[in-house]
């Protein structure tokens, strides 16, 4: 459930520039995965906020010709179980709904079990598997 202090508007780059640095440096002292750029290309951005206007997290996207993709989607450490992920992708279906997007997509790691059911609670469902492979001489980089 969403918190009701959380607020949702759609960013200038500017204002997503620190969050996308938390995210980056989390991103790169807990995972061995490649995680999504902090800032895509030609990105559109959310940024949610308390009340008194702290940025508590941030959404990216990234329009392309069959619709939007997200990610990624970024929540203070502090700032977690508080319904701002829901209430960031909430607005970003919101947005979708109203620009006539016709699909908005976003993956998660397949490890991330909490991650694949907090989507799927949100009405997302699985399309597609993404497969991987890291070459033996990519492993010792």
């Amino acid at each position: 459930m969403a918190d009701a202090e959380v607020q949702v508007r759609r960013a200038r780059i500017e204002e997503i520039r620190p969050l996308a640095g938390e995210y980056k440096r989390e991103q790169e002292s807990t995972s061995d995965a490649v995680p999504d750029p902090a800032l895509p290309q030609g990105g559109i951005f959310w940024l949610a906020t308390d009340a008194d206007g702290t940025p508590l997290g941030y959404a990216a996207g990234t329009l392309r010709a069959t619709g939007c993709t997200i990610g990624p989607v970024f929540t203070r450490r502090a700032a977690r179980r508080r319904g701002v992920g829901h209430s960031l992708l909430a607005a970003i279906q919101e947005w979708a709904e109203d620009t006539r997007v016709p699909v908005v997509e976003i993956s998660v790691a397949a490890p991330n079990q909490d991650g694949q059911r907090f989507l799927e609670s949100l009405g997302y469902e699985p399309r597609r598997v993404l497969m991987s492979l890291t070459p033996s001489s990519a492993k010792g980089r």
